[in-house]
């Protein structure tokens, strides 16, 4: 019985890195880790997919949580603005139902 292999993302840049070179094939690639086509042809989408993300403007909170990982309104930042509000929120129904008590 066969295991899966797994591979790490720094593997797989320089696989695909490598398969981008001008002097050489996908198939030379291929060879030379052991990989299959299919296996490094998806890595290359998933690269041109995402690869535009570590690029993204970290000075600006919304680019440096992508870049982190993180989906919109995920991020610690962005959870720490939400848990401010609804904490504001709450002071502000206390104050309210103290008043009309």
């Amino acid at each position: 019985m066969e295991t899966k292999r797994h591979f790490s993302g720094e593997f797989k840049l320089q696989v695909v890195m490598e398969s981008y070179q001008r002097d050489t094939t996908i198939e030379a690639v291929c060879r030379k880790f052991n990989v299959a086509r299919s296996v490094v042809n998806r890595w290359r989408t998933e690269f041109k997919k995402d690869g535009s993300k570590i690029f993204l403007d970290k000075r600006i909170q919304k680019g440096k949580a992508i870049s982190q990982g993180f989906a919109p309104g995920e991020s610690p930042e962005d959870l720490k603005k939400i848990i401010g509000n609804q904490t504001v929120q709450i002071e502000i129904l206390k104050k309210v139902q103290g008043l009309l008590s």
